[in-house]
């Protein structure tokens, strides 16, 4: 569902693009006509600069917006990933390890894990056949906080589609508790949990709930005990 909505932004991205360079187009070629005669000549080409600028204007905007929340959505994925392992891992990840579930190259695997590392302070173990293995110190804790809480999730709200928002906004509503003009600036800066350690069979209902009004939704493993 989540690709299919990319895909309808990016095509509607492109046939606005097309349209509004086909109407600037139009007024530039109105413009350059010799011929005195031409009727509708001055209402061409401001048909043409008033339909083509906004179309151009919003057709980029749209398509910097798709980049931006696949950017947003990848980073949160990479996130969740990455804290897991080190929870499982009891601190210590292995750049191999991170590429199998992330599915990056080993290369992109490395440049986040060192991205991560520089951010945390990790350290680094370099065994005898020259592997690495990035140590984060997670401090003195009580250890059942390092098992990966199997049975509570957090709720992702990862897209909602224009026409569907404000269907959104009351079941979101309903769920958090929040304010609406809270819930409203939520919606409209996805991907945003709304829910977080929330048992499975919560989880699910709440993800169920939402998926009704078509928004998509993600449940990710709770880093809370």
């Amino acid at each position: 569902m989540k690709q299919v909505t990319k895909r309808v932004r990016q095509i509607s991205a492109a046939l606005l693009l097309i349209m509004g360079f086909w109407c600037l187009a139009r007024s530039v070629e109105t413009a350059l006509d010799p011929d005195p005669s031409r009727l509708d000549k001055r209402e061409t080409i401001t048909g043409g600069i008033l339909l083509g600028i906004p179309a151009v204007g919003f057709a980029a905007w749209l398509a910097f917006d798709t980049h931006l929340q696949s950017q947003q959505a990848e980073q949160a994925r990479l996130q969740a990933i990455f804290f897991q392992l080190v929870k499982a891992g009891k601190g210590y990840i292995a750049p191999i390890r991170f590429s199998m579930e992330t599915g990056l190259t080993g290369e992109a695997a490395i440049a986040y894990l060192n991205q991560r590392a520089r951010v945390y302070s990790a350290e680094f173990n370099v065994d005898d056949a020259g592997g690495i293995t990035y140590y984060f110190n997670l401090g003195r804790v009580n250890t059942q906080l390092l098992r990966p809480a199997a049975n509570r999730f957090d709720v992702i709200l990862e897209a909602v589609p224009v026409y569907k928002r404000r269907e959104a906004v009351k079941v979101v509503q309903q769920i958090t508790g929040l304010e609406w003009k809270a819930v409203k600036t939520l919606v409209k800066n996805l991907p945003q949990p709304i829910q977080r350690g929330a048992a499975r069979p919560l989880a699910e209902d709440y993800k169920q709930q939402l998926e009704s009004v078509g928004a998509q939704v993600a449940l990710v493993l709770s880093s809370q005990s």
